[in-house]
């Protein structure tokens, strides 16, 4: 095969990819973007969420528990508490499990708390409401687990758009250097070819990173036959369930949190559920410092509610290769890993398949026009 037709087969390749799947493409870029902040943009949405600095102390984890019991007595399943990570903000609950939601579903009740009197600000159900909607349109395309696989299928397809792109840009001949630097001349047709060429070199990188991150997080069981060989992975089943004895009395949560940071002295909590039957334990999320994510961190601990006994842990930081290539996999993918820098370069990212799309889409058009004028001419 001759490298003209190499070149060209590569750019037809790269071309109706685009032109098939840009829309896409740049949909999961944008709704992304969006979501790199989502927790601040549902505050700012909704100014219920914002609590004053408080002047009196929260109240214990255990009255959080308690007001949800008491406030919705119907749900009888696992309640989950995120604890504030700034001082304007609520306490967040989620009842993982709504009895009148499909089972195989995500969708949890999220409950906003009084972090200081511990009553009910509000109660929404995940997907009702705007940031979980478009969290649910970026993660699955609102069509659960099969809308997961066609994620990962356009994400694939995003990756082999961006290596094609760049065998196609690559400077050839001399002064490959020069023209490497970003260059936008002047004239449409050139500055639009300068602007689709360098934002798809220059933003390879980012945009491999959010794709593949966005595979691994969509459809993880599609990397785990790979990913798996290079250590053995934390089994979260492996975690005893103890029944209690008969006249044995619940701890706390609060408790609970206590034994949980005697077993971490150095981490913070964030998240506490509470057990429901008698041989569940207390589950604690705990970050640590040198984990890439602060709101979903990935050190565990499990107590025990009756014999206050740690029953099992898990070490964000003295986990095998495997579990640390899942656990990087969201703070990469929204920027979180490397701080509010990070996260903004994540926003950038997520625009550049629109400016890929737009400027690709605008240069297809060119290229036609002129074949049609010369077509005329003959």
């Amino acid at each position: 095969m001759t490298k003209f037709s190499w070149r060209r087969y590569v750019r037809m390749l790269h071309l109706y990819l685009g032109l098939c799947l840009g829309a896409v493409f740049a949909l999961l870029g944008l709704t992304g973007s969006f979501l790199v902040f989502y927790p601040e943009m549902d505050r700012w949405l909704n100014p219920a969420l914002v609590h004053p600095q408080p002047l009196q102390p929260k109240a214990s984890i255990q009255t959080w528990f308690d007001q949800l019991h008491e406030q919705f007595p119907e749900r009888r399943g696992a309640w989950r508490i995120e604890l504030p990570r700034q001082a304007d903000q609520v306490v967040f609950a989620r009842y993982l499990k709504p009895e009148e939601a499909d089972p195989n579903a995500f969708a949890p009740i999220v409950v906003a708390l009084d972090p200081v009197s511990g009553a009910v600000l509000s109660a929404r159900t995940w997907g009702d409401y705007l940031v979980t909607w478009v969290y649910d349109l970026h993660y699955s395309m609102l069509m659960g687990n099969t809308g997961k696989a066609w994620v990962s299928v356009f994400g694939i397809a995003l990756i082999a758009s961006v290596i094609l792109g760049l065998c196609l840009w690559v400077p050839r001949g001399k002064h490959r250097l020069a023209k490497a630097l970003p260059k936008v001349r002047s004239g449409s047709k050139k500055a639009i070819y300068d602007i689709h060429s360098y934002t798809g070199a220059y933003g390879a990188v980012c945009l491999l990173l959010m794709a593949v991150t966005g595979v691994g997080l969509a459809t993880p069981q599609w990397l785990e036959p790979v990913v798996n060989r290079m250590s053995v992975r934390w089994d979260p089943h492996a975690v005893p369930s103890v029944v209690p004895l008969p006249d044995a009395k619940r701890i706390s949560a609060d408790q609970a949190v206590s034994l949980a940071l005697a077993h971490f002295p150095n981490a913070k909590l964030r998240w506490i559920e509470a057990p429901v039957k008698p041989e569940d334990a207390y589950v604690l999320r705990l970050q640590q410092a040198g984990e890439p994510s602060e709101r979903f961190p990935k050190t565990f601990v499990w107590v025990d509610p009756f014999s206050a006994q740690v029953l099992a842990s898990r070490d964000a930081l003295q986990v095998g290769a495997a579990d640390v290539f899942f656990d990087w996999l969201h703070p990469l993918h929204n920027g979180e890993a490397f701080g509010l820098t990070g996260r903004v370069l994540a926003v950038v990212t997520g625009c550049l398949p629109l400016v890929l799309v737009l400027t690709g889409w605008a240069r297809w058009r060119q290229k036609n026009n002129a074949r049609r004028q010369v077509a005329r001419k003959r």
